[in-house]
């Protein structure tokens, strides 16, 4: 391999939002600052949702740039995405030669792979390696026969920290970043509201996103609390890391996630996290420990562990004290060199 390696990512880049295309951004960014050349195969290029048909097309007609490269980091989600967007990158990259390595960061993964596993072994072993973000993923992959290893997503905690200010009273302010469609339960989140509102009638829930279920949302938030639910759309990465910092409180109500960097952000602005127990929650959570974790769905739970967080200022304290100590073993920060490396390492040495 070339002293500067040529990489190509295939995945969405921004400006669409979410979790992965802000992770590929950023990727790009470190490794070429590693010193790789950096090649972006953007899946979905349009700025907005385009039928997928025509996304497959033109994903299809730009992976001929993988010519030449000596690796390539394949960005994977779950079910169409993946069989579109994943599988298919994979074996033209194995038509042209070029060692791969297969990023899986989707939120439905247990259930996509207990029904696909078998083709999902089979695109997998086309890689020279299966990277997942967490411990929740790499064990998920292990039931169903898939050897991944763990690398923390990139988190820039130069952005997402503490501000070192001096705490005093603040109003209950609780506050959501994520997109606003099912599969992240701000639906369930506002429901809830209703109740923290019966005991904190002060408090007011802030959210950062948008999506398809917009409207919905912003009518059930008039039912619940008119006047005390607020929707800022999206937001960069340094408002959203302000609004953390003010917050009281961060909820994560989603319906089923991996390993959501929204988390590990709140625990580096110092603010206690509520979620549901789905998924890889409880790989970043300990309820009562670092955090507070209710039963999946149950939303009077939920409402009672954000209530908790402001009744019982010395134990939020502690939860916050604590999730701060572990917090580092979660990310990689952007500024730490050596991303780069650790991506070789684990594609593995190049076969003679």
């Amino acid at each position: 391999m070339s002293p500067q390696p040529k990489i190509a990512i295939v995945a969405a880049f921004p400006p669409p939002p979410g979790g992965m295309p802000h992770q590929a951004a950023m990727l790009a960014e470190v490794l070429a600052r590693d010193g790789a050349d950096v090649v972006r195969i953007d899946t979905n290029p349009f700025g907005r949702r385009k039928p997928r048909p025509l996304r497959f097309l033109y994903v299809v007609s730009r992976l001929g740039a993988l010519r030449g490269c000596d690796l390539a980091l394949i960005f994977a989600g779950s079910y169409a995405s993946f069989f579109a967007f994943s599988a298919v990158p994979l074996l033209a990259a194995r038509l042209f030669r070029v060692r791969t390595v297969l990023m899986y960061k989707g939120g439905m993964a247990a259930g996509f792979l207990e029904r696909w596993h078998s083709l999902v072994r089979a695109a997998a072993r086309t890689a020279a390696a299966v990277v997942v973000p967490g411990r929740f993923l790499q064990s998920t992959f292990a039931a169903h026969g898939v050897d991944a290893r763990v690398l923390p997503d990139i988190i820039d905690d130069g952005v997402f920290r503490r501000d070192g200010g001096a705490a005093g009273p603040r109003k209950p302010t609780l506050f959501i970043a994520r997109n606003l469609e099912p599969i992240y339960g701000v639906d369930l989140a506002i429901s809830a509201f209703r109740v923290v509102r019966e005991a904190l009638p002060e408090a007011e829930l802030h959210i950062a996103g948008d999506g398809s279920c917009r409207k919905k949302l912003e009518a059930l938030a008039d039912a619940v609390a008119p006047g005390a639910v607020f929707f800022h759309g999206l937001l960069p990465p340094q408002e959203i890391a302000s609004y953390c910092r003010r917050a009281t409180a961060a909820l994560d109500p989603a319906r089923f996630d991996n390993y959501p960097n929204s988390v590990i952000e709140a625990m580096l602005c110092g603010t206690p996290v509520v979620a549901f127990a789905v998924g890889g929650l409880p790989y970043l959570v300990e309820d009562g420990v670092t955090g507070y974790l209710a039963p999946a769905y149950d939303l009077a739970a939920f409402a009672q562990r954000i209530i908790r967080i402001h009744t019982d200022p010395v134990q939020a304290a502690a939860v916050v004290a604590r999730a701060s100590a572990r917090v580092a073993e979660l990310y990689w920060p952007y500024e730490k060199p050596g991303y780069l490396e650790s991506i070789l390492k684990a594609a593995g040495p190049v076969p003679a």
